[in-house]
């Protein structure tokens, strides 16, 4: 598992408001039992004015929306249907990630 690989939410629950989920964590992680995930939305999922902590990505020819404030922990062991990388959007997530906890 690759920092920014994007998952199947294995979550069944909570898989209709949030189809996916990322992984945050650093591949120095790897082996871990448990990986940061930030779940991630439709487009259309209803945003506060606060667009530099959920950043939009393109996945699967639709845009989506990360809810990095959202950041949880799933069970590294869950996480078994990679779908795609938004590796292509690290600035974007590292910037989010920046602004929830240090606020830069």
């Amino acid at each position: 598992m690759a920092q920014f690989d994007v998952f199947v939410n294995p979550l069944a629950t909570a898989r209709r408001a949030y189809p996916f989920v990322v992984a945050m964590q650093s591949e120095l992680t790897v082996n871990a039992a448990e990986q940061l995930v930030a779940p991630i939305a439709s487009n259309d999922y209803e945003r506060p004015n606060i667009h530099r902590v959920m950043p939009v990505v393109a996945l699967q020819g639709n845009n989506h929306v990360v809810l990095v404030p959202r950041l949880t922990v799933i069970r590294s062991r869950d996480l078994t249907h990679k779908v795609s990388s938004i590796a292509s959007s690290r600035a974007e997530l590292l910037a989010a990630i920046d602004y929830l906890f240090f606020g830069v």
